[in-house]
């Protein structure tokens, strides 16, 4: 190990902020931080200038077709909603960073994937973490209320909110607690899907707190 990365090893568990890291973000448009004038990467790069961010982010996309790879996160996505442009296979991409953020399944859940497929999407993508030689951290999925979209749609988020837990617990992941962070329809954008500034600036030091975690176990 060289010197300089020893030494960051040893600062890490005292003082995370002060050494460099590298961080891959792999979300949809929550992560993306859609309609917001401050979005979670943007906050990240003030709050943590030393980070070096790799944003993977794509407004609209799924887990599914985040692992096979996408020409586009969904047709006719305009340019700036995924600005790291057309995506291989997750396994296949080349991934250089220390920690890797997943923040995916929120499309899937309103699109009816079965929960045991989402899982064994989730266990797949661990497993391109740590063939990487990367430490995972799964954002949770934001909570959506009842009754906006059809009473399927409500029980299959559920269900998919129960998965990443349990596949955190199960695989030691670090998991940043989006779930439990809503405070009513204040937290919603006019769509009562996306996060208006302010909910996206606390998801936002969820995750940057997370990060912080990882960064202590590279």
């Amino acid at each position: 190990m060289a010197i300089r990365e020893l030494i960051c090893k040893v600062l890490r568990k005292f003082c995370v902020r002060c050494c460099p890291l590298s961080v891959e973000l792999n979300g949809d448009s929550i992560l993306f931080g859609w309609a917001c004038e401050s979005t979670p990467a943007m906050q990240m790069r003030v709050e943590r200038p030393k980070w070096t961010i790799t944003d993977r982010n794509a407004c609209g996309l799924r887990m599914a077709d985040f692992m096979v790879g996408y020409q586009e996160p969904f047709p006719g996505a305009p340019s700036d909603m995924f600005p790291a442009g057309p995506q291989q296979a997750f396994k296949e991409a080349p991934h250089a960073s220390q920690v890797m953020v997943i923040g995916l399944g929120l499309n899937d859940s309103y699109g009816l994937l079965s929960a045991d497929d989402y899982r064994q999407q989730l266990l797949a993508a661990l497993a391109v973490i740590r063939e990487a030689g990367a430490v995972p951290v799964f954002t949770g999925l934001v909570q959506i209320p009842h009754g906006y979209y059809g009473p399927a749609q409500d029980a299959n988020l559920d269900e998919f909110h129960r998965v990443m837990r349990d596949v955190a617990m199960e695989e030691g992941v670090i998991h940043a607690d989006w779930d439990d962070e809503y405070e009513g329809e204040g937290d919603l954008q006019p769509d009562h899907i996306h996060r208006a500034q302010a909910a996206t600036d606390r998801l936002t030091a969820r995750l940057i707190a997370a990060i912080d975690e990882a960064a202590r176990r590279i």
